[in-house]
């Protein structure tokens, strides 16, 4: 069974945009909203109206997900509100988990989630990994530099070996640099995309609009959150795994896409909020 809690995380639920539409009071098993009662909630209020977005999404994000975990769920969904989910795509979820379980289980790993948005700018061409893009630039331009000269001096014929070497050393050095570079200018995601299937990604994967967490892994990272100030909720995640060893898969093409123009947490984040995008959701529509 199926049960949906619904975060209204703003201390007064009514500046909330959602909160007076008719849909929040029928549609979720609970709604969550914050009260004076609360004793957290002069915490809450400073943090608001302080611009402290980072310690109140973690906030809201840690007691939401012990909320969901007391009702003895086998998983643990955390949605953002500004998704757009595809048709079907909880049965793909369910199929998807059990990928993860069987490929988790055969290679000995924990795994923290189940990605269901990532934003594939990420997943480019990775200033980290220049030295290896560059080891390959040059192993490729050496093997068809290679090629043309073997070809020339010992393969064609007497005839063929009158094409002149300057057409060689111009193909060298204008011509295969020049189509090199036009692949990485047209992008990994476009020159080498990621096949659909669930895949481990561990790295270069943002953000948090929707995670699916296996109920055992819950109380283990409840355990290692807490309500710094260096960290966004998807950094915080991201930490804990790292620093645990455990991993972290993705539906590719994901299950949801981010469609927010502006963000909560304001001070400029509304510019990089456009940027949160999946351009393999659209291959849905195909």
């Amino acid at each position: 069974m199926m049960r949906l809690y619904l975060r209204v995380g703003n201390t007064d639920p009514k500046e909330h945009p959602i909160f007076s539409e008719k849909w929040v009071e029928t549609l979720p098993d609970r709604l969550l909203t914050y009260s004076q009662d609360d004793p957290d909630f002069g915490q809450l209020r400073a943090w608001e109206e302080g611009g402290w977005y980072r310690n109140k999404t973690i906030y809201d994000f840690t007691t939401l997900m012990k909320d969901c975990y007391e009702t003895g769920a086998d998983y643990v969904v955390m949605i953002e509100d500004d998704t757009l989910a595809v048709n079907g795509w909880f049965p793909s979820a369910l199929q998807a988990l059990d990928t993860v379980h069987e490929k988790a289980a055969r290679q000995g790993q924990e795994w923290i989630y189940l990605r269901l948005f990532y934003v594939d700018g990420l997943l480019g061409w990775n200033s980290e990994e220049w030295p290896q893009y560059l080891a390959w630039f040059f192993i490729l331009w050496a093997l068809l530099t290679g090629t043309m000269v073997v070809f020339k001096t010992r393969v064609f014929t007497t005839q063929l070996r009158r094409f002149p070497t300057s057409a060689i050393w111009l193909a060298s050095s204008l011509l295969i640099p020049g189509a090199i570079l036009l692949f990485f200018v047209s992008g990994r995601q476009t020159m080498w995309p990621i096949a659909p299937e669930v895949h481990e990604m561990n790295k270069y994967r943002c953000c948090s609009q929707g995670l699916v967490f296996p109920r055992a892994m819950v109380p283990r990272f409840l355990e290692q959150t807490d309500l710094t100030t260096d960290w966004l909720v998807d950094m915080m995640v991201e930490t804990i795994a790292d620093s645990q060893g455990w991993t972290r898969w993705a539906v590719v093409p994901p299950l949801l896409q981010h469609i927010g123009v502006t963000s909560s947490k304001g001070y400029g984040f509304d510019s990089s909020a456009k940027t949160i995008w999946n351009f393999r959701f659209e291959e849905y529509g195909q």
